[in-house]
């Protein structure tokens, strides 16, 4: 199992939501198995997304898909933070 952490900028959370959940079957396709959107305590306008994949073969080749260009391009003010990490990385990061 393998865990993408994104962190995008955002001018409408819900708008933005929006656009982000027309990828959902584009996302379970790829191999994604779950997903949680949360927003950065500090900056409001930052949000943070957690998805498990089952591996890491699919969470690359999601990665550098057309489908995700097009979800990058949902905010385009500040570049969007990647990183994939194995369970056993993952937990420096997440309780």
């Amino acid at each position: 199992m393998v865990y993408l952490l994104l962190k995008q900028a955002t001018k409408d959370m819900n708008s933005w939501r929006k656009s982000f959940d027309r990828f959902l079957e584009y996302r379970k396709i790829g191999g994604e198995l779950s997903c949680k959107i949360y927003q950065a305590p500090r900056k409001k306008n930052e949000l943070i997304v957690l998805s498990k994949w089952r591996s890491m073969a699919e969470a690359r080749e999601f990665l550098e898909s057309q489908s995700f260009e097009m979800i990058k391009e949902l905010e385009d003010r500040e570049p969007i933070t990647i990183k994939l990490f194995n369970k056993r990385n993952i937990s420096k990061y997440i309780e």
